[in-house]
């Protein structure tokens, strides 16, 4: 092993060292990487969302999609009414 390579692998031992020694730290970094993730997720599939509704209006199939929520609502009600 060069003395390159082991000053690297020191150096990494050192940083992992440090990283699992002080548990507040490695709470924040854990918490801030979820809270980026969740933030990711959402904010992907607001524009998921936005992009198909926007290519649904243009192809008129809207209005289709509308009258099948809509009979699907309808069928939940009485679902709902049957159960009571």
């Amino acid at each position: 092993m060069t003395p390159e390579e082991q000053k690297t692998i020191d150096r990494l031992v050192e940083t992992i060292n440090r990283a699992y020694t002080r548990p507040g730290r490695m709470f924040w970094r854990g918490f801030l990487w979820g809270l980026g993730r969740g933030l990711g997720a959402t904010v992907g599939l607001a524009l998921i969302l936005g992009i198909s509704v926007y290519f649904l209006k243009a192809s008129g199939l809207d209005k289709t999609f509308n009258s099948a929520l809509q009979s699907l609502d309808g069928l939940s009600k009485s679902i709902n009414s049957a159960r009571q």
